[in-house]
Order: structure tokens, then C-alpha cells, then sequence
């Protein structure tokens, strides 16, 4: 009979571990505003527009996206209305930043009810 693993309380997240978007090639926080089908997303972004994300070929089996999420996204350089995911925080993650006041403009955003 196999042992029964212990649950590991959560621990404390320094913030300058947490993967921050570098502006100068143009990444942004997000939230997941809808899924649109396939890998395709519709994303609130961090300067206040909505944009359709896709969820690169390399993160599809691997990353879960939900509505409400908070993901890091990339800017495409020959249309500026799409992007690419980065990277998907979690929830302790997303606390953190909120704390440190990275996410202030998306705050509206972040409490809504799906």
C-alpha cells in the first residue's frame, strides 16, 4: 500500500523570482477574457486592449488556461491586435504581483465573475 503524501503548505514567493514582462520586446500582462476556440483566446491586456492570444504548439497539452487567468503575453511584430502566451501565473503568483502593485491596471478585471 503506498504512503500517503503529506501536503506541503504554501510558501512564500519572492517577487524577483516571479517571470516580469520586458517591455523593450514588447510583453504585457493579460487576463483571459474568453475562450474562442482551439487554441485561440481573447485577452484583456495590461494598456487596456482586448487582443486575440494564441497558445503556441509548444504549450497546448502542458499549459491549462482558463477564463480569469493571469498569462503573460508577447506582442506579434507585423500585427499589433494578436500575441503569443508566454507564460501562465499562478494563483500565489498573481497574489504577489498584486501586492506589488504590477498589476494595477488590470485590477478591474481581475475580480470578474465568469
Amino acid at each position: 500500500m503506498p504512503k500517503k503524501k503529506v501536503q506541503e503548505q504554501p510558501q512564500e514567493i519572492d517577487v524577483s523570482r516571479i517571470r516580469l514582462p520586458k517591455r523593450e520586446e514588447e510583453e504585457m500582462f493579460a487576463v483571459v477574457d474568453m475562450k474562442v476556440g482551439g487554441p485561440h483566446l481573447k485577452v484583456i491586456c495590461d494598456d487596456g486592449k482586448e487582443r486575440l492570444a494564441r497558445i503556441p504548439g509548444r504549450f497546448r497539452r502542458r499549459m491549462w488556461i482558463r477564463v480569469g487567468d493571469v498569462i503573460l503575453v508577447k506582442l506579434w511584430e507585423w500585427e499589433k491586435d494578436k500575441c503569443d502566451v508566454l507564460y501562465k501565473y499562478s494563483p500565489v503568483e498573481v497574489e504577489k504581483l498584486k501586492k506589488e502593485g504590477y498589476l494595477k491596471n488590470l485590477e478591474p478585471y481581475l475580480g470578474m465573475i465568469f
